[in-house]
C-alpha cells in the first residue's frame, strides 16, 4: 500500500517494473562537501549524516525490492561505494535526436543500477561541449549555474529527468519486458 502525491491510496500486489528516481540531495557527490568541518559544525555534519543514512536506506528499498525488473537512477555519489558501482553511466546527449536537440544535447552524468534490464542503447552523437553551447557554468538543462543559484526551485530544475532518457526507458524497457 502506498500513497501518491495527490493523496490517493494504492495497493499493488507485485510490480512488474520499477524505475526509481530517489532524491539525490544526500546521495550525490555534491552533498559530500557538507560532511566537512571546513564548512559545517560537527552538529550539522551529524545531522546531515543521519539524513544521508536515511537516503541510503530509501535507495536500498528499491534495490532489494521484490521485483524482477528494477532501474535506479541517481548521479555519481555515495551509492557508488556504499552499495556498488552502477551498471551503466549515461548522459542526455546519448539520447538526443540530433545536435540541434537543445533540450537533450548536453552532458550530465547519470548512473543506472539495473536488475533484470538491459543497459539503455543510445545514439552515436559526439559528446557536446556544454560551455561552448550554453556558457561557461552550464549543465544545459538547468541553464547556467548562476541563473539557478538562489532560486527556490533550483533542486527541482537540476534534478529533472531529460525527455530523451525518459523516452528511451519507456521504449526499451516498456516493450518486450525490457529484456
Amino acid at each position: 500500500m502506498f500513497e501518491t502525491e495527490d493523496g490517493s491510496a494504492h495497493n499493488v500486489d507485485k510490480w512488474n517494473l520499477i524505475i526509481a528516481h530517489p532524491p539525490c540531495t544526500y546521495l550525490s557527490n555534491a552533498a559530500t562537501r557538507s560532511h566537512s568541518l571546513k564548512g559545517a559544525t560537527l552538529e550539522q555534519i551529524n545531522a546531515r549524516t543521519a539524513k544521508r543514512i536515511q537516503a541510503q536506506e530509501f535507495f536500498m528499498k528499491f534495490a532489494n525490492s521484490d521485483c524482477e525488473k528494477v532501474a535506479i537512477e541517481n548521479p555519481v555519489g555515495v551509492m557508488n561505494t556504499v552499495y556498488r558501482k552502477p551498471d551503466q553511466i549515461i548522459e542526455p546527449y546519448q539520447f538526443a535526436e540530433s545536435v540541434d536537440d537543445k533540450e537533450n544535447y548536453v552532458t550530465k552524468r547519470t548512473c543506472l543500477w539495473l536488475k533484470g534490464l538491459k543497459p539503455l542503447q543510445g545514439n552515436n552523437l559526439d559528446k557536446p561541449n556544454n560551455a561552448e553551447l550554453y556558457g561557461r557554468w552550464s549543465n544545459g538543462k538547468a541553464g547556467c549555474w548562476h541563473e539557478v543559484q538562489g532560486q527556490k526551485n533550483k533542486a527541482a530544475v537540476r534534478s529533472k529527468t531529460f525527455p530523451g532518457i525518459a523516452k528511451a526507458m519507456a521504449e526499451q524497457w516498456g516493450e518486450n519486458d525490457g529484456r
